[in-house]
Parts: structure tokens; C-alpha cells; sequence
């Protein structure tokens, strides 16, 4: 088969001339259409990489914002109710008979003539139980 393609004679007019000029035109087109292709598919994968990565970075941070504050928010309650404890506390202190109670229960402070007598707690009954 070799041998008959070597006997036919290729034709050498304007024609054919012409007609390879323009394959090697539309291969070169399509090479560089390819390349184009290529080269612009590598870059939205780079740019869509980055703003993936950027995105789920962005997304960590606002978690843990998030967690800060909801640490926050219930650090604020605990203080609030601090707070309001301690406005209890400053009213019941401006009461006579309350600082009297309380000198009388935390100090043993007594009355003149009155007598104090120290008993055991249920606490102190457990330690003495188990020892």
C-alpha cells in the first residue's frame, strides 16, 4: 500500500495551496483557542479557589465572634444579676434592724444581758458522723 501512495503525485496548483494554508490557519486557531480555553479555565479555578478560601475563613471568624459573644452575653446576665444582688444587699445594709441580725448571726454580737448560745449545724453533724 506504501508503494501506490508513493506513486500518486501530489498536485502543486493555487488551489491546494491554498486549501493547506487555511487547515494550518484553522489548526493553529484551534491550538490557540484551546490555550485560551485553558489558560482562562486556570485562572476561575485560582479565583474561585480564593474566594472559597476566603470565604470559609471569614466563615471561622464569625463563628467564633459568635461564641465570644455569646460568652459575653452571659457573662453581662451574671453580672446583671450580680448586680441586682448587690443593690439587695446596700438596701437591706441601710436597715438597722437588718445590720443588727446580721451582727448578731456573723459576729455573735449580743444585746446587753443577752446570752449566746453556739449549736451544731446539720453540716457539723455530718463531718463529726463520718469521722
Amino acid at each position: 500500500m506504501r508503494k501506490e501512495k508513493a506513486k500518486i503525485a501530489k498536485m502543486q496548483n493555487r488551489y491546494v495551496q491554498d486549501t493547506q494554508t487555511m487547515k494550518k490557519t484553522r489548526n493553529r486557531r484551534r491550538v490557540a483557542l484551546a490555550r485560551r480555553l485553558m489558560m482562562l479555565a486556570v485562572i476561575l479555578l485560582v479565583v474561585g479557589g480564593g474566594i472559597t478560601y476566603a470565604y470559609t475563613k471569614q466563615a471561622l471568624v464569625l463563628k467564633q465572634k459568635e461564641e465570644q459573644k455569646a460568652e459575653a452575653d452571659k457573662k453581662l446576665a451574671d453580672m446583671k444579676k450580680e448586680e441586682t444582688e448587690l443593690q439587695s444587699s446596700i438596701t437591706k445594709l441601710q436597715d438597722d434592724d437588718y445590720i443588727a441580725k446580721l451582727a448578731r448571726s456573723e459576729y455573735y454580737l449580743s444585746k446587753d444581758g443577752e446570752i449566746i448560745f453556739n449549736t451544731p449545724t446539720e453540716d457539723e453533724n455530718k463531718e463529726e458522723s463520718s469521722n
